[in-house]
């Protein structure tokens, strides 16, 4: 199981098993891991599973939150990873996230990821602006999808789905990912009680492949899913 270890100057001051479907990291003492430097923010950053991954979030940080010296707004966790928090470190221990990397875990990494020049974009918007190196796209040949807005707020709009990784929903409630992957696109639950469903159907912690004319629910919106 995976688990996170705080330090400062070597000295370890506190670990955890991430056993939850989200862990919150800030100065208050309500978080899962309470970090006691003024730089951080009460409600600094989150960490949450995405199938056999975790996912680091800022939360509107002031100072940032960064990984491996890099800023970050959102980060899929690899084994050793080191995130920043003033004069203390938390380490990220989980060899499985190594042993298991493949193709598809390498696209979703590259999707949520999002670098300091990045970081004015809003966490939790609808469709993140992602960058992906062409070298690979150019290599891989993946699915056209696109989904139609049914009911919600972009009711009657089309989003075309032509990046990694698009988000869905609204952060602090319910948050979802759609990933493109060379053989279709797949609907993942990131945050919230509620997890998003597929005709009428949830989806709960694990990974759902959408099919052509599939309709899914996330937050307050209901969209259908078509395959070019």
């Amino acid at each position: 199981m995976a688990k996170l270890v705080l330090s400062s100057g070597g000295s370890v001051l506190y670990q955890c098993f991430l056993d939850k479907d989200r862990v919150g990291i800030g100065r208050q003492p309500h978080n899962q891991v309470v970090v006691d430097d003024a730089a951080v923010n009460g409600e600094h950053a989150a960490i949450f599973q995405v199938g056999n991954d975790h996912v680091l979030e800022d939360l509107h940080s002031t100072s940032g939150t960064f990984v491996n010296g890099v800023r970050v707004l959102r980060h899929i966790l690899q084994h050793g990873d080191v995130i920043e928090f003033g004069a203390l470190y938390l380490r990220y221990l989980n060899p499985r996230a190594t042993s298991e990397i493949d193709l598809e875990r390498t696209m979703l990494v590259a999707g949520l990821y999002v670098s300091g020049d990045d970081a004015r974009h809003e966490r939790g918007s609808l469709a993140a602006e992602i960058r992906v190196p062409s070298a690979r796209a150019a290599r891989i040949r993946f699915p056209r999808g696109r989904v139609s807005a049914i009911a919600g707020s972009r009711a009657g709009k089309t989003i075309e789905l032509d990046r990694v990784v698009a988000l869905f929903g609204k952060s602090g409630d319910q948050l979802a990912v759609v990933t493109r992957r060379p053989h279709g696109y797949f609907i993942t639950h990131v945050e919230g009680l509620r997890f998003p469903r597929v005709n009428h159907q949830s989806i709960g912690r694990g990974s759902r492949m959408l099919n052509s004319g599939d309709v899914f629910e996330v937050a307050d919106e209901k969209l259908e899913f078509v395959l070019d």
